[in-house]
């Protein structure tokens, strides 16, 4: 720890291990690591914040997980995902999921590797969910009423029966 002029400590251990985290990710991803920014306390109350992105373009997606870190807090990543022309807009025209570990960067930098699998299995995810729409496979699918009756009794007690109020009332 080191003292850096304001009446607070700022813990050098942590921030390394916050650092080793992103570059471990970004090396297992195959892609260069990604800016590193920290917010430093200004006043006795300020908490410290470190953000870590990792950009991974390409076949047409734009991808960008974001590593959020705060002493001794959980740690915090983001997801999201922009495909063809959505990569010049805000990501707004994309998916973005945010995930809330429950444990620290200290706890998760040892899975760091299994952590970079699991950001790639999210990130299939966001690709075949953000190409929804731009296909003819939706617009072209037509399932038989019979078949979703089918289902909805095989699967009774995983399908809701809720009935919206608008729809209950007519």
């Amino acid at each position: 720890m080191t003292f850096d002029g304001s009446g607070k400590t700022i813990d050098l251990q942590g921030v390394a291990s916050f650092a080793s985290l992103v570059e471990l990710l970004s090396q297992e991803l195959g892609v260069p690591a990604g800016r590193m920014q920290g917010q430093l306390p200004s006043g006795p109350d300020a908490f410290n914040q470190l953000i870590g992105e990792i950009d991974m373009n390409s076949q047409g997606f734009t991808r960008k997980l974001s590593v959020i870190s705060k002493p001794g807090a959980p740690l915090s990543l983001r997801f999201a995902t922009k495909w063809g022309a959505e990569r010049t807009a805000n990501i707004a025209g994309g998916i973005v999921a945010d995930y809330f570990l429950s444990a620290t960067v200290e706890q998760v930098l040892p899975q760091g590797r299994a952590l970079a699998r699991y950001v790639e299995d999210i990130f299939a995810v966001q690709d075949r969910m953000v190409t929804l729409g731009y296909g003819s496979k939706l617009s072209g699918m037509n399932v038989p009423s019979s078949q979703l009756e089918a289902f909805e009794r095989s699967e009774e007690s995983m399908v809701s029966a809720h009935v919206p109020k608008s729809d209950a009332n007519t």
